[in-house]
């Protein structure tokens, strides 16, 4: 059997490593020897320190965002999600006939309650500095019981059928009960159409969207074709006789378009007036990001975005499902803004993880006005430029990351004259509203990492190959060569272990003849047995 030292000389002289033939070369000379060993290190080292390079750059990789598909099908994405809010929140006639009624015989208590009432109707975000003013003007107002505050804001809010005239979905006319639901928002009570986030009852339409599935989930309504009348129609009552005689707001609706997951963001809300005699179109693009597999290696912080199966809300109220935008997080973040500072949270959102159920009223009025602030601005990092510190006094202390993938909608809108609409069938006063695709097709782009597995593997295999020649299969020879070294060394050991025992025992019975006080050794080898003469004689 060939000896490790043999083994190895041959192994070296016939390896494929660039430069470890010479190392073992017997013509050579020593110092063509060295020569070539500190040649073979210096190129081990510098594959090594570009390696960890590498593999931090690998590590902690940016993303990018390339286009992925600029004709992707409309027909796989969900139809936005249409809200659509009145701006008076309490019909006028409803407040006479349910509550002021009562009080025909006291002027003053109708007054108060009348005010009062008017603000509940004003308590939506981002106006609640509004109310101040109006209380300060009108002094005469009535705490109203703060448990049965949604109830009541419920009787009082305009049904769908006061809303709506007139609903269609691509072209086909339907009875609007079936096809909107309540809605919650910051604004207050609304009423949505394919809204994931919208209030469902037992007794809702089998066709109404979102529509659910045999496991459970809602399947949104999609569409495949874009341009005029090809969307959501709308055709809604300017409800202009409905409004408070003290509120002075223009009369209308604020429609918001949203991705069907979340809660209606009323910050990007269009603002359709009933005085003006115009129909609205408002018209989608969309894209898509979709997240590569590449991002899982990556924690939250690093990649600074989260997956679906990262977060979840879980305020009541609030979407159970995946969301996969930011504005939910925000919403929820001044929910509890309101509720730690006042210690209410407004009516058309409920928390179930506090101690108090009560909802903001009259008596809550100056503590919302002095949160306006802060419920508008989250925490800057300090490492970010040109945010001095009076700029920013008052913030909520929000973590909310964007999605790394989502849906958005891009929407314009533009007002036309109303002009092609049957004034047969509309004799009174209305307003159109169209929610329509702008283009066939939308956009799909790719999330990323920029340095994938991938290019780690092309890296190094392309520095072991252009300093040492190395590839997969040298590797695997170089193991094998190693196991084999280690094979021998255990062999060489056991013989040389056998070896000792026999001279042991040569040494320990040399003596030994019939004479048995010769066989008491001085030394006994563990496991090692007497011979049988010896095992019988008595010491």
């Amino acid at each position: 059997m060939k000896s490790i030292k043999t083994f190895w000389s041959d192994y070296c002289e016939k390896s494929s490593l660039h430069g470890l033939r010479y190392v073992v070369h017997k013509e050579a000379t020593p110092w063509e020897r060295l020569l070539w060993a500190v040649l073979m290190a210096v190129a081990s080292v510098t594959i090594l320190v570009h390696l960890y390079a590498s593999w931090k750059t690998f590590s902690y990789s940016s993303m990018q965002i390339v286009v992925e598909n600029p004709r992707y099908p409309l027909s796989k994405i969900d139809f936005p999600a249409v809200t659509i809010c009145s701006m008076n929140k309490i019909l006028y006639s409803k407040a006479k006939t349910l509550i002021l009624s009562k009080y025909e015989n006291e002027p003053e208590l109708k007054k108060k309650f009348e005010n009062s009432l008017f603000v509940l109707e004003m308590l939506q975000y981002p106006y609640y500095k509004d109310l101040t003013v109006f209380a300060e003007t009108n002094p005469d107002l009535i705490d109203l019981p703060l448990d049965n505050i949604t109830n009541l804001m419920l009787k009082l809010m305009p049904t769908i059928d006061e809303v709506f005239d007139a609903c269609y979905w691509r072209g086909s006319s339907f009875n609007c009960t079936d096809i909107l639901r309540l809605q919650r928002t910051e604004e207050g009570f609304c009423y949505s159409f394919n809204s994931k986030t919208s209030e469902r009852k037992t007794d809702d339409s089998e066709y109404n969207p979102p529509i659910t599935k045999p496991d459970g989930s809602l399947m949104p309504l999609r569409n495949n074709v874009a341009g005029k009348m090809t969307g959501l129609e709308l055709i809604l009552k300017s409800l202009i006789t409905e409004y408070f005689p003290s509120d002075k707001r223009s009369k209308g609706y604020n429609i918001m378009v949203h991705t069907p997951e979340d809660f209606p963001d009323i910050s990007s809300s269009y603002k359709v007036y009933s005085e003006r005699n115009q129909s609205s179109r408002i018209s989608v693009s969309v894209s898509i990001i979709r997240a590569d597999a590449s991002l899982n290696r990556l924690s939250e912080n690093d990649r600074k975005c989260f997956l679906y199966e990262e977060r979840t809300t879980r305020t009541k109220n609030f979407p159970t499902s995946r969301s996969n935008a930011e504005d939910n997080c925000y919403s929820e973040c001044r929910l509890k803004a309101t509720y730690r500072m006042c210690n209410c949270t407004p009516y058309y959102f409920d928390r179930e993880d506090t101690e108090s159920k009560q909802h903001c009223g009259i008596e809550h009025i100056q503590c919302l006005s002095k949160i306006k602030v802060l419920q508008r601005n989250v925490q800057i990092s300090e490492e970010e430029l040109g945010y001095p510190k009076w700029n920013t006094q008052d913030f909520m202390n929000c973590s909310c990351p964007h999605p790394c993938s989502f849906v958005g909608y891009t929407t314009e809108i533009r007002n036309y004259a109303k002009d092609f609409l049957a004034h047969t069938k509309f004799p009174h006063a209305y307003t159109h509203i169209e929610v329509h695709y702008k283009e066939r097709y939308a956009i799909s782009y790719l999330r990323s990492m920029m340095y994938t597995t991938q290019d780690l593997l092309v890296t190094f295999g392309g520095m072991a190959s252009l300093f040492l020649g190395c590839s997969l299969v040298s590797v695997v020879e170089i193991i094998y060569v190693i196991y084999k070294s280690l094979i021998m060394l255990k062999h060489k050991y056991t013989k040389v272990q056998t070896a000792s025992k026999q001279d042991q025992q040569l040494i320990l019975y040399r003596r030994h003849h019939n004479m048995h006080h010769f066989c008491k050794p001085l030394y006994k080898p563990v496991g090692f047995k007497l011979p049988e003469v010896c095992e019988k004689a008595k010491y």
